[in-house]
């Protein structure tokens, strides 16, 4: 699964109603496969043969807000933590989907800053650039 595939389950996860006995389940799965999404994004764009790595070759000006998106990636581990333990502390579901909301908007966020900082790098030419 892609990252897009799990914001988009957990999207549909969190508007379960909260009062029907799936919801928890729901968002338990979604939480799930949104970790494993993001684990498959962090491992293609991280390290040395990681598409960052790429972008750093090609267009080293970019290097601090590559930085940025790698600081998002460890925010975005804390916050995928914090629900899945909201899911087993049995916070009331409301909450749950607060937090939801704010994670999926702040990973859609960080997958528009890096879709920005790829264009920037590809497809902005400046000519001369080492």
């Amino acid at each position: 699964m892609e990252l897009l595939g799990g914001i988009q389950g957990m999207q549909h996860a969190i508007r379960t109603p909260v009062g029907d006995p799936a919801f928890g389940p729901a968002v338990t799965h979604a939480v799930a496969q949104l970790k494993l999404a993001f684990a498959r994004h962090v491992a293609a764009t991280e390290g040395p043969s990681g598409l960052y790595a790429g972008v750093i070759d090609d267009a080293p000006r970019l290097a601090p807000y590559l930085n940025d998106l790698v600081g998002d990636h460890r925010t975005m581990w804390s916050a995928l933590d914090e629900l899945e333990g909201r899911l087993s502390d049995r916070h009331p579901p409301e909450a749950v989907r607060r937090h939801a909301d704010r994670l999926i908007r702040e990973v859609w966020q960080h997958r528009q800053r890096g879709a920005d900082l790829l264009y920037e790098a590809y497809e902005t030419d400046l000519g001369g650039e080492t």
